[in-house]
C-alpha cells in the first residue's frame, strides 16, 4: 500500500466531511443569476447533516437539494462548530458548496446548534435574527430581504416552531406580530419546521397572514409539519415533497436527514 493510498483511507476512515472537501470543494463564490419572476422555495429540516442511516454527510444533503435546484432555500436544524459534526460550519459549508448567497443565526444562548438559515442564489440585501419566546429550548427566526430584480424584492423569514405545547401559540403570535412589524414589501414568504399538524388553531392563525402553497396549489401529498407560506405572489406553480432522491434506490442511504425537502413554484411577477 502506498503512502498517498495510506492519507486517502485514513481520511475516509475519519471525516466524510473532509472527504467531501476534497472530492467536491467548497470554494465556490456565488454566480449572477439573470432576475426571473418564477421562483423555486424549498424548506428543508437538515437533522443536523444526520440522514436516516445515523450517518453524517453534508454532501448528501447538497445532492437532495439539487434535485430541485431552487433559488431561495430555507433551513433548519443546522449546526456550526459542534464536536458532533466535526467542528464544521454547516451554513457556510452549504452555501458554498451551492453557490449561494446565504444568512445564519441560531439563538444566544444555543451558540451551535439548532439555528436557522437562509440561502439565495440573489443578493440578500438587508437581514437579521429575532428571538422567539421559548420554555425549553431557545428558538429563534430570520428575516432576509432578497433582491431578484429591480422590481422584485422579498421578505422572506425561516423559522423552526419549539416542541412544547405551551410556547407554541405565543411563539407563532410573536412571528406573526413581528413580521408585519418588519416586512418591507408585500411579497413575502416563510418558510421552516413548524412542528404543528394543518389543522392546528396555530396554523389557522398562520392563515389569517398568508397563503398555504400547499392548499393553494392543491397538492395531493404534503408534508406534515414543514411549511411553505406566501403571500403578496401571482401564483402557486407548483408544490411538491422531494420523497425519492435516487431513482431505482429504496433505501435509508438515500435521504441526507429525517425530514424531506419541501419545495414551491411561486410566480411573483
Amino acid at each position: 500500500m502506498n503512502k498517498r493510498f495510506k492519507i486517502v483511507l485514513a481520511i475516509v476512515l475519519v471525516s466524510p466531511l473532509v472527504l467531501s472537501v476534497i472530492t467536491f470543494g467548497i470554494g465556490e463564490f456565488p454566480k449572477e443569476v439573470s432576475p426571473k419572476s418564477e421562483l423555486t422555495f424549498m424548506t428543508y429540516n437538515i437533522h443536523f447533516g444526520q440522514g436516516m442511516d445515523d450517518l453524517l454527510n453534508l454532501e448528501r444533503i447538497a445532492q437532495n437539494i439539487l434535485i430541485d435546484d431552487p433559488d431561495i432555500i430555507g433551513l433548519q436544524e443546522v449546526e456550526v462548530g459542534r464536536i458532533t459534526s466535526q467542528g464544521v460550519d454547516m451554513a457556510f459549508w452549504l452555501a458554498k458548496r451551492l453557490g449561494m448567497n446565504y444568512y445564519y443565526r441560531n439563538p444566544l444562548d444555543n451558540l451551535h446548534v439548532m439555528g436557522n438559515a437562509i440561502l439565495s442564489k440573489y443578493p440578500i440585501v438587508l437581514s437579521n435574527s429575532y428571538p422567539l419566546p421559548s420554555l425549553l429550548q431557545e428558538r429563534v427566526f430570520i428575516h432576509c430581504v432578497v433582491e431578484v430584480s429591480v422590481s422584485i424584492r422579498i421578505d422572506v423569514f425561516c423559522t423552526h416552531i419549539g416542541i412544547r405545547t405551551e410556547n407554541k401559540s405565543a411563539q407563532i403570535d410573536f412571528l406573526l406580530e413581528k413580521i408585519t412589524e418588519i416586512s418591507t414589501s408585500p411579497k413575502r414568504v416563510l418558510m421552516g419546521d413548524f412542528n404543528l399538524q394543518n389543522d392546528t388553531l396555530e396554523i389557522a392563525n398562520v392563515l389569517n397572514y398568508f397563503n398555504d402553497t400547499a392548499i393553494e396549489f392543491g397538492a395531493a401529498i404534503r408534508a406534515p409539519i414543514d411549511y411553505i407560506f406566501a403571500t403578496g405572489y401571482q401564483d402557486i406553480l407548483d408544490y411538491h415533497v422531494i420523497t425519492d432522491m435516487l431513482p431505482d434506490i429504496d433505501s435509508p442511504t438515500e435521504f441526507g436527514s429525517d425530514h424531506l425537502p419541501v419545495v414551491s413554484i411561486i410566480d411573483f411577477s
